[in-house]
């Protein structure tokens, strides 16, 4: 019974696994079919190495970034003082591990901390699904600001553009200041009649769960303290994801053909890619950072792909497999450490 149960399981989980490998396998054909090897290479070639070093330290300020604001929405979960090294393994190991499973990383990242800092994984998960709302919420209104300064020139007939770029942006700045009061507004809602003697009960159940998850998420966002520094945090996070693309521009040798607005416009592109569940966004980061560069700028597209395929390579490489194989490496010896430091403790204990 338990095997069944257990292959019932994860046959959901092949199936997903399979779909993200066929969705890179496709997005790296469309990206890269009638590409020339040799002028990719040549591209390639020609980059400043100081700019790869500076991407590196870009990349590496993010995941730092990201790790001090998790810390702070764990915060009200104990009363101890949360580990910023430990944080920042956790978001390292949940980065490495996406690369080959696609939102597998989530589930490493919550067992690292669960683990390293004793929190119960129930209060943990609210806080990364508050994470990742943040992130979805500066990935929106970021293509709300990229309507509105985007290329008129281009898109002369879409008059919608620019309204709806306000509309996006507007939007989004609401519903991130309505943020910590969610959980009480799903409630109220549910409280309504109109809607309590029509929502079936196992639906009203799990929005009553999805509401307590926002108040356990959200704790932090509630302190007149927290909540600017999370904002602030957040906004310096995506600036420097950013600051990744216009260095690479720099070393690319771009600048006179691709300017920081435009940049901007390529960046919130890829950003969008990143949410196809791709290993490691293989393919759908590829495909659609050269088709933004070579759209907005009008650069060749061979460079385009040179261009891509470099920064994914350092983002997922440099950024993130080797550090988070650095973290494992000093965690997994403290770890032994404390665990001997205990043995001789007990030892001696005994032995009086």
């Amino acid at each position: 019974m338990k095997s069944d149960q257990s292959s019932s399981g994860s046959s959901p989980n092949l199936t997903r696994q399979a779909i993200g490998i066929a969705f890179a396998a496709l997005f790296l054909w469309l990206a890269f079919r009638g590409a020339n090897w040799a002028q990719l290479l040549h591209y390639i070639k020609q980059v400043n190495p100081v700019y790869l070093l500076l991407v590196c330290f870009s990349g590496l300020v993010s995941h730092f970034l990201r790790a001090v604001r998790w810390v702070i929405l764990l915060r009200p979960l104990t009363d101890r003082k949360i580990s910023l090294w430990n944080s920042f393994c956790a978001v390292m190991y949940g980065y490495a591990v996406n690369v080959v499973l696609p939102r597998g990383g989530e589930v490493a990242r919550l067992v690292s901390i669960s683990k390293t800092e004793k929190l119960p994984w129930a209060g943990v998960l609210p806080t990364m699904f508050i994470d990742r709302l943040l992130d979805v919420a500066l990935l929106v209104l970021l293509l709300g600001v990229t309507l509105v300064v985007f290329p008129t020139a281009a898109f002369a007939d879409m008059k919608w553009l620019v309204p709806g770029g306000v509309f996006l942006s507007i939007g989004t700045v609401v519903g991130l200041l309505l943020l910590p009061k969610m959980g009480a507004i799903i409630h109220w809602v549910l409280g309504c009649s109109l809607v309590a003697n029509r929502l079936p009960a196992s639906v009203k159940r799990k929005v009553e769960s999805l509401a307590e998850q926002f108040d356990t998420g959200c704790s932090s966002l509630k302190s007149p303290v927290a909540y600017p520094a999370i904002a602030l945090l957040s906004i310096a996070i995506w600036f420097f994801y950013w600051l990744n693309f216009f260095l690479m521009i720099q070393a690319f040798n771009l600048s006179s053909q691709v300017s920081a607005w435009q940049c901007l416009v390529v960046f919130t592109i890829g950003s969008v890619g990143v949410l196809v569940p791709t290993p490691g966004s293989v393919g759908s980061f590829h495909f659609l950072v050269q088709q933004g560069l070579v759209f907005v700028s009008g650069i060749n597209g061979d460079q385009a792909l040179a261009f891509a395929s470099l920064l994914h390579a350092i983002c997922f490489v440099a950024i993130t497999c080797i550090p988070a194989a650095i973290c494992f490496v000093v965690q997994s010896r403290s770890a032994r450490k404390e665990q001997l430091a205990q043995r001789l403790g007990t030892s001696a204990a005994v032995q009086e």
